[in-house]
């Protein structure tokens, strides 16, 4: 936090949660994912300061910004942060920074312009006080810019930066429902020991303090820190009776220490192994659950200014995204446009084609009409040749014969003329051609040769007769 606090409802574990340590000299980079009950690791590296983390592990989607699913945590160094212990009446978790805001002035070592602060709950270990612990966490924002400048040259940017010492004090007591007595907890650099010091009593934590020990051989440095703390915690009242040490450190060290601190304490000082690292991770991701007004040492512009990048990015990937999806519709519709005129110049041809094919097969059935009325008048004309021919009377001259059709109404006329002897035989001549029959070349049926036959017309002219028959010719059915 810096200047005005807020708060933030927990978050709940996320789907997945990254933690990185670049204090040490080198990188030191864990990948947890959720599980059923607990934050499961799938990769840990090792590797040189500046080298860049895996960009599959850093892609935060737009769904990051209603529902955080990956977290990305930090490790600062513990000596790069003051720790203060106070104890405050109980409130509501909203009311809290608020509190805290107006204790800063007395308890921060550093101007308020120039600090991050941030804060931890402690658990409660007795259910009786009426009181909450908390722990207030001071670093100078110059040094805190100075290493999120180092984690963002590797391409990281922390939604948390925390010290992990104060997850293994969170952690106590190591034995025991009130702990009580005084954790040591060193931590070995190339330059210098850092002793983290957090002192219980009757199961309330008091106080941490951070010790800087030129080497670990200079151990009575270390004493007499520890000696002016308890002096001042019996003074102040927080310590009361008999302090019990507990020093957190491997083997090989503790058997160094155990000599020189059993010596100043003037009885047995407990040793318990410190956490592996990688399970120290683990307990980092498991907390990821808290809000990130607690325990984080990002100050909140940062925070604010990583948040709007990500807005920033998800709108450009909108933006873009828009973009390509507008390019494929119109690369889409030229595509379907060329395909559409292909189909429809296809279409044009092929109608065209058919155009001239109909009209093509028109002229041919006019053509085949013409001639099959042609070879039927033709047939017609001999049918009634041999008609004319077979029934003429004896006294009956044909002089001549006339074949007409009247166009457009499919009529065909014979006119004959001729003389005779007898003016009775024209009318005989007539009726015979009435009645003369011929084979229909369609159906194979006989029928009338002529539909119908006029009267002759007679005119007496000397001792003859001339004579004029008009015939209209039965017509077959054109199929």
């Amino acid at each position: 936090m810096d200047g005005n606090a807020s708060t933030s409802k927990p978050l709940g574990l996320p789907d997945a949660c990254n933690v990185v340590d670049c204090s040490t000299g080198k990188q030191r980079f864990w990948r947890f994912t959720k599980g059923k009950n607990q934050m499961k690791m799938v990769d840990v590296r090792e590797t040189v300061l500046d080298e860049p983390i895996l960009d599959k592990y850093l892609e935060r989607d737009a769904s990051q910004m209603w529902n955080p699913h990956c977290q990305n945590d930090a490790w600062l160094p513990s000596e790069s942060v003051f720790f203060r212990v106070l104890q405050l009446p109980q409130c509501e978790p909203a009311e809290l920074p608020g509190m805290l805001e107006l204790q800063l002035d007395k308890i921060s070592p550093l101007p308020l312009s120039q600090a991050v602060w941030t804060y931890e709950v402690v658990p409660v270990y007795r259910k009786d006080r009426t009181q909450q612990t908390v722990v207030v966490m001071v670093a100078s924002r110059q040094e805190v810019e100075q290493y999120l400048g180092e984690l963002e040259s590797v391409g990281y940017r922390p939604d948390r930066l925390e010290t992990p010492v104060l997850h293994q004090v969170m952690a106590t007591p190591q034995g025991g429902e009130h702990p009580d007595g005084a954790w040591i907890y060193p931590r070995f650099t190339e330059e210098q020991v850092i002793c983290t010091v957090a002192w219980w009593d009757e199961g309330v934590l008091h106080n941490i303090t951070q010790i800087m020990l030129s080497t670990k051989e200079h151990l009575n440095e270390l004493t007499e820190h520890l000696t002016a703390t308890t002096w001042a915690g019996e003074m102040e009242g927080w310590l009361t009776g008999e302090t019990h040490w507990h020093l957190v450190v491997d083997n090989e060290v503790g058997e160094e220490w155990l000599a020189v601190l059993n010596d100043w304490a003037g009885k047995g000082v407990q040793v318990a192994e410190p956490p592996e690292v990688n399970a120290l991770a683990g307990v980092s991701a498991a907390r990821a659950a808290r809000s990130l007004d607690q325990g984080n040492l990002l100050p909140p512009d940062r925070r604010a200014a990583y948040r709007r990048d990500d807005v920033d990015r998800m709108w450009g990937n909108i933006f873009i995204g828009v973009i390509l999806l507008y390019i494929m519709l119109l690369a889409g519709y030229f595509v379907w446009k060329s395909q559409v005129a292909d189909v429809t110049s296809q279409a044009v041809a092929h109608n065209k084609s058919v155009e001239r094919h109909d009209k093509r097969l028109k002229s041919l059935l006019v053509e085949q009409r013409l001639m099959e009325e042609q070879l039927q008048l033709r047939w017609s004309a001999l049918d009634v040749m041999k008609a004319v021919a077979e029934f003429i009377p004896e006294k009956v001259t044909l002089d001549t014969m006339h074949l007409e059709e009247a166009r457009g109404k499919g009529v065909s006329t014979v006119r004959l003329f001729g003389t005779a002897d007898d003016g009775n035989s024209p009318g005989d001549y007539a009726r015979a051609l009435r009645e003369a029959t011929v084979m229909d070349r369609n159906t194979n049926v006989e029928h009338l040769l002529f539909n119908e036959v006029a009267a002759p017309s007679t005119q007496a002219r000397g001792g003859n007769y001339n004579w004029s028959i008009v015939c209209v010719i039965r017509r077959e059915e054109i199929k």
